[in-house]
């Protein structure tokens, strides 16, 4: 790619021209080539300024894993706003408080939502105006975006916290979109499959990097029917797929055996958004001996920033991988000093890179808790560098069990616990303790048709585990908490422990 291009929109119209009839973007009912697109992009563009849309001008977009969504995104970035992508499921009243707050009231979606001060564009009547070559839309020449503007905001989805709107600029979007690209080494000519809800960092940004790379995205509203997603596979000859965690495993619950018929035609699975267990670590690698299998380390501040290839590193416990391409690892103490961590005095994870957000909109005190005024972007985990080059992660600040200095990731025990026949599901939290400080509580939700039996379960992870680690303290619960995308919601565990 032209290192002058400092959009992923500018990129779009550059593939045009070089893999003018490459596929640039599909989904289950339609597709488009990249010369297709690429047009389309430009009417969408002039049908949103003849309804309003003006340089500077920050649209809220919802809709489902389709075409029509990207058409307006890219439309509206090249008719010089910027988007606000909102999941599908939201409801009115969260929508206008959300416009109140980025101070928008232009609405890009399927329906209008109920308020005489909103500009509803209907996202179905954009889409059917710039695929019907007879309607007549004036084509305009318009400036491409610059590096520094705003292309979006991004609300996290975190476990922790109220939701934080991340400001996006296009140069950043540029920095990780290579950073996706370097993170599974992607062909020019891969078809990925998109999984995960297209309002989600994780799918805009494969989508950006596979239009950056100049390859092709396949969207798709996540795994509601088993046959519709191998049709998928077989229509469009994908060769990579995005999941989180949740949605693969609905796939290897329902169709693993099939599933695994394809490991010659894919060339890499990508995880990402929640840690994936070891035990489908184990599963995927058996199933897929030939294909690239990685687990991404990000956030939506950073985007890709660690990544690991498990199906080369899988036997390397609390490892998320090597750092991109465009990404500075650093570790700290809680004063924001560096530090030579080490597994047993580890660090705080820091990156710095072009990829790092421009900051939390309308925030600047809760911005300047996570980020220096050099743009180093502070996580809250826990871990240090290997002397084999590759990171290792030992789980949050607050989540890790601190037993007398040493130090405890919660995911060992419940990875370990996860594998014994009467567990459904698990979690980990730390608890006081009055010898060592911390001791590690463990949530267990059984499996259908079992009973709790403690002595089993410790007799179990005894084998498993140093003895420090076990937990003397339990509790059943009926499901551990977790987000969308499967991570432990460890707050409402410790405030239900705290109820105790």
């Amino acid at each position: 790619m032209d290192k002058s291009v400092v959009s992923i929109v500018e990129a779009l119209k550059l593939n045009a021209e070089i893999t003018p009839d490459k596929l640039c973007v599909g989904d289950k009912k339609n597709k488009a080539t990249y010369r297709e697109f690429w047009t389309m992009v430009q009417r969408a563009a002039a049908f949103l300024k003849d309804k309003g849309v003006k340089k500077g001008d920050m649209v809220v977009i919802r809709g489902a894993q389709k075409i029509e969504f990207l058409l307006g995104v890219f439309g509206v970035q090249l008719a010089g706003g910027a988007v606000c992508p909102l999941e599908k499921a939201i409801k009115d009243d969260r929508i206008l408080e959300i416009m109140d707050f980025v101070a928008s009231n232009i609405y890009l979606a399927d329906k209008a939502v109920k308020n005489e001060s909103v500009n509803n564009i209907s996202l179905k009547e954009l889409f059917k105006a710039v695929q019907d070559e007879e309607q007549p839309i004036e084509l305009v020449n318009f400036d491409f975006p610059k590096e520094d503007e705003l292309s979006e905001i991004l609300f996290t989805t975190g476990t922790t916290g109220k939701s934080k709107g991340i400001e996006v600029t296009y140069g950043c979007d540029i920095f990780i979109a290579q950073n996706v690209m370097d993170s599974v080494e992607m062909g020019k000519d891969e078809v990925e499959l998109i999984t995960t809800p297209i309002n989600h960092s994780l799918a805009i940004r494969r989508t950006y990097g596979a239009i950056y790379n100049g390859s092709s995205v396949v969207l798709t509203d996540g795994i509601k029917f088993v046959e519709d997603f191998f049709k998928l596979l077989d229509n469009y000859k994908i060769t990579a797929i995005t999941f989180v965690p949740a949605i693969l495993e609905q796939v290897l619950k329902f169709a693993k055996d099939r599933f695994a018929t394809y490991d010659h035609q894919f060339h890499y699975i990508q995880l990402g958004s929640a840690p994936l267990s070891e035990t489908n670590k184990e599963i995927l690698t058996k199933m897929f001996p030939t294909t690239r299998l990685y687990n991404t380390y990000g956030a939506t501040e950073s985007g890709c920033t660690v990544i690991l290839e498990f199906s080369k590193y899988g036997d390397k416990k609390k490892c998320i991988g090597r750092t991109t391409v465009n990404t500075e690892i650093l570790f700290v103490d809680d004063n924001r000093n560096r530090v030579d961590a080490s597994l047993e005095n580890p660090g705080i994870l820091a990156f710095q890179g072009g990829m790092n957000m421009r900051g939390y909109y309308k925030e600047p005190e809760i911005t300047a808790e996570v980020m220096d005024e050099q743009g180093v972007v502070y996580t809250n985990d826990l871990g240090y560098l290997g002397e084999d080059g590759l990171v290792y992660l030992l789980g949050r600040q607050g989540d890790v069990i601190n037993m007398g200095g040493i130090k405890i990731a919660p995911t060992e025990i419940e990875e370990v616990v996860m594998k014994h026949e009467m567990v459904k599901d698990c979690a980990c939290i730390p608890i006081p303790d009055e010898i060592t400080g911390e001791a590690p509580k463990l949530f267990v939700a059984l499996n259908e048709g079992y009973e709790f039996n403690q002595k089993e379960l410790s007799k179990y992870m005894l084998s498993k585990l140093e003895s420090l680690k076990v937990p003397k303290t339990f509790e059943i619960i009926d499901e551990i908490p977790r987000t969308f995308n499967g991570k432990i919601i460890r707050k409402e565990l410790k405030a239900l422990n705290d109820e105790k």
